[in-house]
């Protein structure tokens, strides 16, 4: 018989012969040379004892079940000893979740490369996945624990999260606790497992400190993310066309549609660019419908819900964050301005308002300049955002003492450190809705202030801006 020696002729070899071990095996090693080690780890799992005999050790399957059998009899030893009824549930979630780990981790779907899906995140070694939950029950975290072994968040480190809940929404600054983290390691197929929490596990949590630094670093990822995302659709709600490039984002005044960008935008636009195309293909919109709020002002609460959040474009899932552009709430009753992306409360800041002078509704960024008066110490400050082409804007201030009252002629004043974050924060398109209710009290910024190196002059030499202050 003529030798196989080719990775695709392997692959019609085993279907046409599923029972050859051997085949399973040089397929596997195939793989395995290619550095596809989820589908090596698949066909070694079928080779069974021709894979042992070569190697001269378990397969990984074996192995990671002996791991797991080892963890097991350990907790069952635990139990014995504490004979508390109540910790058998415990127990026994997490063999469940342990069990479900060595199942799905290395078996997955046998499928050729086309069957994979094109945008799936990358295998880097540096790269870090995050799911997040907003329980802590046992289904919940069995399907983060499914996400990061073979889901489209797999990485080098995953990571599964908790954000504090907040009034009905989720505080991207709050107290965020990390619950577990699922590390892969060199070997193929090994995976490590690290609690954060005892009253998860009925152990002695790990220390978080590595992934608690790892999570950090992705979140500020995430915030450039948002901002490039939102930028990019309003763009294409705005001229109908999809950019070509970052620097058709980072234009001059009057079409700096962000105000600069980073290392990591330029390195990612492709990639967030091409999830706008597709989440725009499989909405059937023209995109140009609600990516930039009103046009105008219109009473009454808006699309809202009673918290404010609105509604998303499809069922988005818990484990996820949002893809909706980032928008802004102002809430009158509490002189509070956030920034949003569907449930999860990006920032909010302390604000002045002008009480019955501020009018409700929807708008949108209409205008972002610096230096509205020429300086930056001036009546609107440093940085000021037109709303919908009215007098009204959100913009700085020189009476930083009337921040959370309602001294203003109307216009929405901030603090200089605040207005420069959210000018960088949010494109111009971005929906504002003003409103009273659905914000809670609490001001929530991170230590590390949101900043974009600019690119172009965002000024305006040839304006006089009459906002009603």
């Amino acid at each position: 018989m003529e030798p196989i020696r080719h990775a695709e002729h392997l692959k019609q070899y085993v279907k046409k012969h599923p029972d050859n071990q051997m085949a399973w095996y040089l397929l596997g090693k195939q793989y395995e040379d290619q550095g596809k080690a989820a589908k090596a780890n698949y066909c070694f799992m079928q080779a069974g004892h021709v894979y042992e005999a070569f190697e001269q050790r378990l397969n990984p399957v074996d192995e990671a079940q002996a791991q797991i059998q080892a963890q097991a009899a350990h907790a069952i030893a635990w139990l014995r000893k504490a004979r508390i009824r109540r910790l058998w549930y415990r127990t026994a979630t997490v063999a469940a979740l342990l069990l479900f780990l060595v199942v799905a981790w290395p078996i997955g779907k046998f499928s050729d490369e086309d069957s994979q899906e094109p945008h799936a995140r990358p295998m880097d070694a540096a790269a870090v996945g995050v799911v997040f939950v907003q329980s802590k029950e046992a289904g919940e975290l069995g399907e983060a624990m499914h996400q990061l072994s073979v889901g489209e968040r797999r990485a080098a480190l995953g990571i599964t999260a908790r954000l504090q809940p907040l009034d009905g929404w989720r505080n991207w600054n709050g107290n965020t606790a990390l619950l577990f983290a699922v590390q892969r390691l060199p070997a193929g197929g090994v995976v490590k497992m690290s609690w954060y929490e005892s009253r998860l596990c009925d152990c002695e949590p790990a220390d978080a400190t590595s992934a608690y630094a790892a999570y950090a670093e992705w979140s500020q990822e995430q915030e450039q993310r948002w901002t490039l995302g939102s930028g990019i659709r309003h763009y294409f709600a705005r001229s109908g066309r999809w950019p070509s490039s970052l620097d058709d984002l980072t234009k001059p005044y009057p079409n700096n549609m962000i105000s600069g960008d980073t290392p990591l935008m330029k390195a990612m636009f492709n990639q967030v660019l091409e999830d706008a195309k597709d989440e725009q293909k499989q909405s059937g919109s023209d995109g140009k419908q609600g990516a930039g709020g009103g046009t105008g002002a219109s009473q009454g609460q808006g699309n809202g819900s009673k918290n404010g959040q609105g509604t998303s474009s499809g069922d988005q899932s818990k484990l996820s964050l949002s893809n909706e552009p980032l928008r802004i709430i102002v809430d009158k009753s509490v002189h509070r301005l956030a920034v949003v992306s569907g449930d999860v409360l990006v920032r909010s800041y302390k604000i002045g308002l002008g009480g019955g002078r501020t009018p409700e509704g929807e708008f949108n960024i209409s205008e972002k300049v610096e230096n509205p008066n020429g300086r930056s110490d001036g009546p609107f400050g440093s940085r000021g955002m037109t709303l919908s082409n009215t007098r009204y804007a959100i913009h700085g201030t020189d009476e930083p003492q009337s921040l959370g009252g309602d001294e203003s002629l109307g216009c929405i004043r901030m603090s200089r450190e605040d207005v420069e974050e959210l000018y960088d924060l949010v494109p111009l398109g971005t929906r504002v809705t003003i409103q009273k209710g659905g914000l809670p009290d609490d001001v929530s910024v991170p230590d590390s202030r949101f900043r974009l190196d600019p690119k172009q002059d965002e000024t305006n030499p040839r304006g006089v801006y009459a906002w009603l202050d």
